[in-house]
């Protein structure tokens, strides 16, 4: 137990009026005088927050007060949009006033304007006039935030005389996802007068981002029947796309949730899965519906949401919901069950979406970020205000979902799971901690390799360094993964490059994106060229290959292992300052790889130091070294004992973690939700077009 931990219990067993936000603010460690009068005044205002929050009522001044300090802080903003909107049968004569005052300023605070959109739609309030509309569609022409919502705003409410207006707004350099709402209100709002329409047509008939709409839409236009019973499951996956694994913040959970989606939707128990996520680059090879197995659909929506805001889903949270809410009410798909898996306003919006659909709502429960609460000694961390606000929005998050969730799912072992009882002690006098059902992530066991040249492969996805083929027989250092600072790619490659292992071993990472490249993977790759122009001896022994999709990946282990070196083994090292679990891990275990883990995070629990792989600290670069040499040439290990522990990971995998045998887990979870035991039938549904 450290001293967070030692915080969340003492809170819980001091049976609090105040939140846990509160509690951690009156007890946290101080960085400057200024932070603390900060600190003062965020606790006044969530405590105030609370307090009317456990009022069955609000009064008019109440009202007044919330929407006056909207626009202050994002975190808090949330809170005041969702009161408000808990009590909108309450909303007086007054208070619409006060907001079509605040509306009728077409330049005022972005923030501030953004979430009084959000109450407009959400409270089904259509405050703007049409003159103020136009005006306000004008002046935040350059906020895609607002402009996006402002938008949202005229097609739930179906104003249909702004068709002039919008048209012109197509031929400006928008962001496509921009674009296709522009194109669905144009296609959308009817009656359109004739000559109208026909200049809408020919307008439309010029727009690259029109072509690309109609095209996905063509792709999906044959009817896909839903008449077998069983039920419908929905899994969110709002970072990156399982098709871009590696890159920017795509990683190993789009590659589990297709996977996991694809065996799902065999099972005669499941009618649909649905995989969610959020596009931001089209081109025709991602279609808004792209159909995997036959009950197996990935669907991407076209949300904006501006990449370099670390608060995008914070502000976008309702926007999320409702194009959820929209693309199932037009496919008239009616979902059983949502499973969400991550601490953020995303998931909270799913969550909230599954209530309001009388839905069940399945969580997987992780140990983050309250691991990041803490040094490496226990104690806890001093944050500036804005930073621990942004951390205790999660720690929130996880406590509102546990209130909510019909299943909780957690990564890994009994080692994880005591964790998350240390995280979470709430789940122990609310509810019976057996019931977190402790889940691993699975694979597909089952890849095709024939016909396929590894070297000359990897040769042609690389993006900037390559092996040269002189070397190419020698045992090689794996890793796979998106280029992170938190993956430590940096570190593995100065842990091979300043030890014995560059002499025997040649290292491939893969990773990162060939066509944009996002701050911080150019920044990782900056770091990579600077420290191989000062060891330009590494070169022709390292590759650096561009993220590829996981069954290229899967081949290229296979390809690997079958050539393996007689003086040493192939290596796979997960340099990962933390990892949850490692869909990563397993695949390269799969294929007989050694695996070398972090000690710290959820792998621990399925390998064990020198049986079946190995336990590293990847802190840094210098531990790294430490431990790849300390097993590799410090021990009186011979060439057969590592095919010995070789053997054991792989065995691992196929016995505990084939997607198989991790189905059928989910299944049984799953299916235990249904309070009537009975399976749903869906009689003649058909997609409509999306």
């Amino acid at each position: 137990m450290n001293a967070f931990t030692e915080m969340r219990s003492r809170y819980l067993q001091s049976d609090p009026a105040e939140s846990f936000a509160e509690y951690y603010l009156a007890h946290r460690c101080y960085v400057s005088d200024a932070d603390d009068v900060a600190r003062n005044q965020l606790r006044s205002k969530l405590a105030s927050l609370r307090t009317l929050s456990q009022q069955n009522s609000l009064k008019e001044a109440d009202f007044l007060r919330l929407l006056s300090e909207l626009g202050e802080n994002v975190y808090l903003d949330r809170s005041i949009v969702a009161l408000i909107i808990q009590h909108k049968g309450q909303i007086t004569s007054g208070v619409l006033d006060t907001m079509r005052t605040m509306l009728a300023v077409p330049n005022s605070a972005t923030l501030r304007y953004l979430h009084l959109l959000d109450l407009c739609i959400e409270c089904d309030l259509p405050l703007l006039s049409e003159e103020t509309l136009r005006a306000t569609i004008a002046a935040h022409r350059q906020d895609y935030d607002v402009f996006s919502t402002l938008l949202e705003y005229v097609l739930h409410f179906s104003i249909d005389n702004l068709a002039v207006l919008l048209l012109d707004y197509l031929s400006e350099d928008l962001p496509e996802n921009i674009q296709f709402q522009l194109i669905d209100i144009l296609l959308s709002n009817a009656p359109i007068p004739s000559d109208l329409q026909q200049t809408i047509q020919q307008k439309l008939a010029s727009c690259p981002q029109r072509k690309l709409y109609l095209a996905n839409q063509d792709r999906h236009r044959e009817k896909m029947s839903l008449e077998e019973c069983g039920i419908v499951v929905l899994q969110p996956m709002f970072y990156g796309d399982p098709e871009d694994s590696g890159k920017g913040k795509s990683g190993g959970l789009g590659t589990l949730l297709k996977t996991l989606g694809n065996q799902l939707s065999k099972q005669q128990q499941i009618a649909q899965v649905f995989t969610l996520t959020l596009n931001q680059e089209w081109n025709d090879q991602k279609p808004f519906l792209q159909q995997y197995e036959a009950g197996h659909w990935l669907v991407r929506l076209p949300v904006y949401l501006n990449a370099d805001d670390p608060h995008a889903f914070v502000k976008r949270e309702l926007s999320i919901k409702r194009a959820v809410q929209r693309f199932l009410q037009t496919q008239q798909i009616k979902p059983d069950l949502f499973h969400v898996r991550y601490l953020d306003n995303a998931s909270k919006a799913m969550a909230l979406l599954a209530k309001e659909l009388h839905a069940k709502l399945v969580f997987t429960l992780t140990p983050d970020p309250h691991r990041n609460m803490v040094d490496a000694e226990g104690d806890i961390l001093c944050f500036k205000v804005e930073e621990t606000l942004e951390k205790l929005n999660k720690i929130t998050i996880g406590d509102e979902l546990l209130a909510l969730t019909d299943g909780i799912v957690g990564i890994g072992g009994d080692s994880v799971k005591q964790e998350l009882e240390l995280y979470f002690p709430q789940l122990k006098p609310t509810q019976d901690a057996s019931q977190i059902r402790m889940i691993g992530e699975g694979i597909d066991t089952q890849i095709d390799t024939q016909n396929f040249d590894v070297w000359r492969f990897l040769g042609e996805h690389s993006l900037c360094y390559r092996i040269r083929k002189e070397e190419q027989s020698r045992p090689v250092i794996l890793n796979v993964g998106r280029l992170n600072w938190q993956k430590g790619q940096h570190h593995l490659l100065r842990a091979w490059g300043e030890s014995r292992l560059w002499q025997d071993f040649n290292l491939i990472l893969i990773g990162g994106n060939r066509e944009s490249k996002d701050a911080q993977e150019q920044a990782i790759t900056a770091s990579f060229d600077k420290f191989l122009a000062v060891n330009p001896h590494l070169l022709g022994r390292f590759a650096h290959v561009e993220a590829l999709p996981n069954e290229d990946i899967r081949r290229i282990e296979r390809k690997l292992m079958e050539h393996e070196a007689d003086s040493f083994p192939n290596l796979y090292v997960c340099s990962s300052v933390k990892e949850e679990f490692g869909i990563s891990i397993l695949e390269a275990m799969s294929e007989g790889f050694l695996a070398f883990v972090p000690v710290k995070g959820g792998a621990r629990t399925y390998l064990d130091d020198g049986v079946n792989g190995f336990l590293v600290d990847t802190a840094n670069a210098s531990t790294l070294k430490n431990d790849l040499e300390r097993v590799l040439y410090h021990t009186q290990r011979q060439r057969s004992d590592y095919k010995k522990i070789q053997h054991a990971g792989k065995r691992t995998v196929l016995d505990q973690f084939s997607i198989e045998e991790i189905v059928k887990r989910f299944l049984e979870l799953y299916l235990g939700l249904h309070e009537s035991g009975e399976l749903l039938c869906f009689a003649n549904q058909t997609f409509q077009d999306f």
